[in-house]
C-alpha cells in the first residue's frame, strides 16, 4: 500500500489485508487518487442534488462542506503537529491549492471556509462504486494489471499523467446523472 489516506490510518491493517489478498490468490481492484483527480465532479451537482429537497442529499452537501473546511484547516498546519491526523505529509497548503483550484496557493486563511472557492470535488467512492460493475469498469477505466502468485491486481490511476479514466467529462456527466436520478425517483416513491 502507499501513502493513501485510508492506508494511512492503519499502515500496519492495509499492509496485512493486500498481503492475505496476495497469498489467498484474490484479487484486488484499486482505484487511485490519481483516477479520482482524472475525474473530479462539479461542486454544482451537489446543489443540483439539493433542488430534490431529498435529506440525503442536503446532508451529503453539508457533510462535504465540512469535510472539505476540515481538510483545509489540517493541510495549514506544519507537517509534525498532531491536530494534522493522520494525513499524509504530501497533502499540504499546495497541494490543496492544486487539487481544488488547479493555482498554487489562495488569499483565503486557514481559519475561513473554502467551500465558495471549489469548483470541483474528487469522488473517490461512487468511482469504486462504478468499478464494481463490470459494464462501467470495463467501458470508463483504463486498468493496469501486475501479477502476484498468478492472481491479476489491477489499478486504474497509476500517475497523474496515467489516471485510469477513459472519458473524464463523460464519467462525471454520468456520475452526476445517476446521483441525481436515484435521488428524484426515490423521492418519488416517497410521495406517491
Amino acid at each position: 500500500p502507499d501513502t493513501a489516506y485510508n492506508n494511512n490510518c492503519d499502515m500496519k491493517a492495509a499492509s496485512y489485508v493486500y498481503q492475505r489478498c496476495q497469498e489467498l490468490r484474490i484479487p484486488t481492484l484499486t482505484i487511485s487518487r490519481y483516477a479520482a483527480y482524472g475525474c473530479p465532479i462539479a461542486v454544482t451537482v451537489l446543489e443540483t442534488l439539493c433542488e430534490t429537497e431529498h435529506m440525503v442529499a442536503h446532508n451529503i452537501k453539508g457533510v462535504s462542506v465540512n469535510s472539505i473546511d476540515s481538510l483545509w484547516k489540517k493541510v495549514n498546519h506544519p507537517e509534525d503537529d498532531p491536530r494534522r491526523e493522520k494525513l499524509p505529509a504530501r497533502c499540504d497548503r499546495t497541494w490543496f491549492c492544486r487539487t481544488f483550484f488547479g493555482t498554487d496557493d489562495t488569499d483565503k486563511n486557514a481559519d475561513e471556509s473554502i467551500w465558495s472557492l471549489l469548483e470541483n470535488l474528487n469522488m473517490y467512492d461512487p468511482l469504486a462504486l462504478m468499478a464494481c460493475v463490470p459494464a462501467y469498469r470495463e467501458a470508463n477505466f483504463l486498468w493496469d494489471t501486475k501479477y502476484v502468485n498468478g492472481t491479476p491486481h489491477r489499478i486504474a490511476g497509476v500517475s497523474q499523467t496515467q489516471n485510469g479514466i477513459v472519458d473524464a467529462a463523460g464519467m462525471s456527466d454520468e456520475m452526476a446523472a445517476l446521483f441525481t436520478l436515484g435521488f428524484r425517483n426515490s423521492m418519488q416513491n416517497i410521495c406517491q
